[in-house]
């Protein structure tokens, strides 16, 4: 979140007008939310009308930060540790949605 807002302060700077949204995985798409969350697949755009986008793109590459327009899903930074631990989630929300569907099915 820290390069995003370096990048939106810079764009502010500038009279760059632009539109700040979060963007999901499963190609859901929210104006930015105002309690923002992190995690994989989560990304945070930043959208300029195109008679600004080469004047946002100069801004934007002379910050000291990451600019892309294909995050991967761990984009966020996440540390090892942190990558461990969604794996893991996933892994318990499948297999304890597995446990429910199979006893549904073998109950009726």
């Amino acid at each position: 979140m820290l390069e995003y807002d370096i990048a939106i302060n810079a764009l502010k700077d500038n009279d760059i007008p632009h539109f700040r949204q979060m963007e999901t995985s499963s190609g859901l798409r929210l104006a930015m939310p105002f309690q923002p969350a992190m995690g994989p697949g989560t990304y945070y755009n930043i959208l300029v009308p195109q008679r600004f986008a080469e004047k946002a793109k100069e801004i934007l590459e002379e910050l000291p930060i990451d600019v892309t327009t294909e995050p991967e899903i761990w984009h966020f930074g996440a540390s090892e540790k942190s990558k461990k631990g969604w794996r893991l989630y996933v892994w318990f929300v499948l297999a304890l949605t597995s446990i429910v569907f199979i006893t549904n099915l073998l109950l009726r």
